[in-house]
């Protein structure tokens, strides 16, 4: 059973995380702690959880389950919107303080890590107005124009491999050029530059890590993403699509929703797509227990 938060000789109390690679059952291990304690409340940090409509793709908690168990930072967005980590940060802490302020126990489930350092350590804010910034700016403009995204990434490696790792997720263009623009504006790794960010939380995680073995996990990936396909993803695609959602669109980076965009394009065929969902899926879970290992105690 999770402990209400507390005090111990002046150290800053503490918030229960669930967290692990993507298919590791935190869900369930949340559920489980639920029903032994009413008072809990979870609080998504899950970026996929975020969007109205993606719901089938993204294992999202179904209205049966968030009805028995409070949950908060899930469906808040339109496909269209944008969201940063410094927004989540805001929204999050804010969630949190107001659990708290009824007497109930937050806990934070989800495998986003780079969501929930921000709740704790803060984000990062630099003047990104300044003529420095603006020099950087367009440098890595011409230089991902020129050298490609692939590149670019590559060579950050060497820079900033906490922000290279961070970027791998999601294969983020804009998250690129804003790691280059920092270096070269700052000559400092913006990862690094993060670590000593004073905006910090007045709670600490109490970190619940669920490590599955490999070999496990991988098998529980294809099979989650074989029950999904079954239970009618290629209809939730095909809705969204219907209803003006685009590729372009931050939610559609969502794995898997490319793909089946593809196949309804005729582009790809449903096995192709679930075989590139499976490999995407397998990937992101290993930058995940790459990102988790700072969390083993």
């Amino acid at each position: 059973m999770p402990e209400s938060p507390r005090d111990n000789s002046g150290d800053k109390p503490e918030i229960l995380v669930i967290t692990g690679p993507t298919a590791s059952g935190k869900t369930a291990f949340a559920f489980h702690l639920a029903k032994t304690d009413p008072s809990i409340e979870i609080v998504s940090a899950d970026v996929q959880l975020l969007y109205r409509g993606f719901d089938i793709g993204t294992a999202k908690p179904s209205a049966e389950e968030r009805a028995r168990v409070l949950h908060h930072l899930i469906d808040i967005l339109d496909p269209s919107e944008s969201f940063s980590a410094s927004e989540y940060s805001e929204q999050a802490r804010r969630v949190i303080r107001e659990i708290l302020a009824r007497k109930k126990t937050p806990v934070i489930v989800g495998g986003s890590g780079l969501y929930i350092d921000a709740i704790f350590h803060g984000i990062l804010q630099s003047d990104t107005s300044s003529d420095a910034f603006t020099l950087a700016r367009n440098r890595v403009k011409g230089e991902i124009a020129t050298q490609g995204f692939e590149r670019m990434h590559a060579k950050l490696k060497d820079v900033d491999p906490e922000l290279y790792l961070q970027i791998a997720r999601e294969m983020n263009p804009l998250r690129l050029q804003r790691a280059w623009e920092f270096y070269y504006a700052t000559g400092k790794p913006l990862g690094q530059a993060r670590k000593e960010r004073t905006d910090a939380f007045e709670y600490k995680p109490r970190i619940h890590l669920i490590e599955p073995i490999r070999e496990a996990l991988k098998t529980r990936i294809e099979n989650r993403i074989d029950e999904m396909l079954a239970a009618g993803w290629m209809n939730e695609v095909e809705g969204l699509r219907k209803n003006g959602v685009t590729v372009d669109m931050p939610s559609m980076r969502a794995i898997g929703y490319l793909e089946l965009a593809s196949v309804l394009e005729g582009q790809l065929s449903l096995e192709a797509a679930r075989e590139k969902i499976i490999v995407r899926t397998r990937q992101y879970a290993k930058r995940q227990v790459t990102w988790m290992k700072r969390y083993r105690t």
